[in-house]
């Protein structure tokens, strides 16, 4: 059985939600990554992405420099456990309809998965199961 644990990123990139837009787009530019968790004490509180600076103020023509990210975040962020298995992941992944979970032990953030995370864990869980010679044809 394969856990969210396995295939999840543990080094996570996270933003203040007092900051701007424009704070964490650079912040996503300098890591090349698609989203920041928004933490707050410690805690996770959202979580904004790459989609929702391009939907919700370039699009739109606000400044990013202006605007905050706690007015663009996806708040309560989905969360998950680091013991979950990847079939429950991709389950709250389609209920929340959201890519993108953040891996929480006792509300502290341990790492984030996304549905290319998920993917890969599944295709590799097959590739195992393929070679033992019990996954399906």
């Amino acid at each position: 059985m394969v856990f969210v644990r396995d295939v999840m990123t543990k080094s996570v990139i996270v933003i203040d939600p007092e900051r701007t837009v424009l704070d964490a787009a650079k912040r996503m530019a300098s890591k090349k990554i698609g989203g920041l968790v928004v933490v707050k004490y410690g805690r996770p509180i959202g979580l904004v992405t790459d989609r929702d600076i391009l939907w919700k103020v370039t699009s739109t023509g606000r400044n990013p420099s202006k605007v905050l990210v706690r007015d663009i975040m996806t708040s309560p962020v989905a969360t998950v456990s680091p013991l979950t298995t990847l079939r429950a992941a991709a389950r709250v992944m389609l209920e929340e309809e959201t890519r993108w979970l953040v891996v929480t032990r006792l509300d502290k953030v341990e790492g984030i998965i996304t549905a290319s995370d998920l993917t890969q864990g599944f295709l590799e869980a097959f590739a195992r199961a393929t070679k033992r010679g019990i996954a399906p044809k």
